[in-house]
């Protein structure tokens, strides 16, 4: 087995709710890890981290670390590009895979088109497709430096509770490039209950829920994992507004509502094209476009498995259209069913935490042997 380091964008620990994806890779890799209490413990990088960040302190301890270990592996570009960096600028041949969230945003760009770093990362693992064709047509990166593959929901925490009653409730969750006043104006002065769950974990966004004047039948709430549960679990649908961005702004909601077995709405922005199964052909307003091939169905077409429909899009900016789509579910029980059990099956055998881990894990065993064989999103299939 190589041997693995693993800087992670958090506080390694014991936690309750959902099993984290950083602390399964770290268990199936037998990694070591640099979390944000290693910070502490060396006066480098605290001082790294006082005058600069987090992400480029953690940078500096993997550097320094790298002679130790057969392929380092960052949680996302912000540590894994200034890593990079620093392994360019020596010439090293660590071998160093990284998570690219959204790789494209502007002050990105120029690390991949100028400076090039993708040289000294081995692999990087996109989850979305959109952020795929961008690092190739705009970004300029060798398509045997990316591999695509399906983020993930731990499937045995965000589980329907067969307990908690559903009730004529719609929620939203997460902070992220999250367009709320849309999701306000599309319910305003209809018969049912808004729970706004304005928070994130990692997200430093702002609230825009808390910019927007709130009707009589909007609630906006902060939850800890537990109490979020619940509050799917009393949701007849999970609505995910977003800005039109070009990455996978509102993946995680998407995920865990469709493990929790509901129906999605989803803005169908530009980057967020891959996990939502609409039956309809064309979703984004006026213009007519036909969706790509999402992920999920790319999954699903290596495994063997058989797709449905587990939700709806619609257009950004658009309260009409989401307005629609709401009623239109909130009266149809039996659909709200059928698609949020088409979800829970689709997250199950295609997009739950273990595939996740075996994939990446997959990724990173490949580094360190210098192999760069493809991926394929439904290699977990058969866990």
């Amino acid at each position: 087995m190589p041997r693995v380091l693993f800087a992670v964008s958090a506080t390694v620990g014991a936690q309750r709710g959902p099993r984290k994806d950083y602390a399964a890779l770290a268990s199936a890799l037998s990694a070591d890890v640099i979390d944000y209490t290693s910070i502490s413990q060396s006066p480098l990088a605290r001082l790294v981290a006082r005058f600069a960040n987090r992400a480029i302190a953690q940078a500096v301890l993997a550097f320094q670390r790298r002679a130790d270990y057969d392929v380092i592996l960052t949680d996302g570009e912000h540590i894994g590009i200034p890593l990079a960096l620093m392994l360019k600028a020596v010439r090293a041949r660590t071998a160093h895979v990284t998570i690219g969230h959204r790789i494209t945003a502007s002050k990105k760009r120029p690390f991949f088109r100028w400076l090039r770093v993708h040289s000294h990362i081995s692999r990087i693992a996109l989850h979305s497709r959109r952020q795929y064709e961008l690092a190739i047509d705009e970004l300029g990166l060798p398509a045997d430096r990316l591999a695509l593959l399906p983020y993930q929901a731990d499937v045995d925490f965000w589980q329907p509770l067969p307990e908690v009653a559903e009730e004529r409730l719609i929620c939203s969750v997460g902070l992220e490039f999250r367009d709320y006043p849309t999701l306000v104006t599309a319910v305003d002065g209809l018969d049912v209950k808004v729970v706004i769950a304005a928070a994130s974990h990692w997200s430093k966004r702002r609230n825009t829920a808390s910019d927007t004047p709130q009707p009589s039948n909007v609630e906006v709430d902060v939850f800890d994992y537990f109490a979020l549960r619940t509050v799917y679990s009393r949701a007849a649908i999970v609505v995910v507004p977003l800005d039109d961005v070009d990455f996978q702004a509102g993946i995680t909601t998407i995920l865990e509502a469709m493990s929790m077995g509901k129906p999605v709405i989803v803005t169908h922005t530009v980057g967020q094209t891959d996990m939502v199964e609409d039956r309809r052909q064309i979703t984004r307003g006026v213009q007519p476009r036909g969706r790509p091939k999402s992920l999920l169905r790319q999954a699903a077409a290596e495994a063997g498995v058989a797709i449905e429909p587990n939700g709806f899009y619609v257009p950004p900016s658009d309260p009409g259209a989401l307005r629609r789509a709401i009623e239109y579910l909130i009266e149809r029980p039996d659909e709200r069913a059928r698609l949020g059990a088409a979800g829970r099956r689709a997250i199950e055998q295609l997009a739950g935490l273990d595939q996740y881990v075996v994939r990446l894990s997959a990724l990173v065993n490949d580094a360190a042997v210098g192999t760069e064989q493809p991926v394929p999103a439904a290699v977990a299939s058969a866990v």
